[in-house]
């Protein structure tokens, strides 16, 4: 007997053969991308970059911080969000730190559907271990 499993979908990401695709608009394709070529399905990836992408909105004098994965490197500052693929010259992009929030907590809302128990640790393990949540009065936690 054929399981019958809803789809994971979100504003930005709709699941494809059982992974997360970016289905967003044109102009935020590369973000989305890094996303998940990088970060997949890793919730503590998820609430890093999170985190770190609220803290340039909120401190002027936040230090420029890289994150390097599978494909990409990308570097949030306090002016944005640098995505930069290392295969593909053409593939990159600059985004506002607003873009950049918006693409990453929807793709918390895919984390939090796909294995929501897994989410719901993760992010009391990030808490836990950095002191703070960065979710945290962002909006009504979905994942709980």
């Amino acid at each position: 007997m054929k399981e019958n499993r809803l789809v994971i979908r979100t504003q930005y990401y709709v699941e494809k053969s059982g992974t997360p695709f970016f289905c967003g608009p044109d102009e935020l394709m590369f973000l989305g991308e890094w996303v998940t070529a990088d970060i997949q399905l890793s919730p503590l990836s998820v609430l890093e970059a999170i985190d770190l992408v609220a803290e340039a909105q909120t401190n002027p004098a936040f230090a420029p911080e890289d994150l390097d994965g599978n494909a990409h490197t990308v570097t949030i500052s306090p002016r944005g969000v640098r995505v930069e693929n290392f295969f593909v010259d053409h593939v990159r992009g600059e985004y506002t730190l607003d873009d950049a929030f918006r693409v990453l907590i929807d793709f918390w809302d895919y984390c939090c559907q796909a294995n929501p128990e897994k989410a719901d640790a993760r992010r009391r393990q990030y808490a836990e271990e950095q002191g703070r949540d960065p979710l945290e009065g962002i909006r009504e936690y979905r994942g709980a």
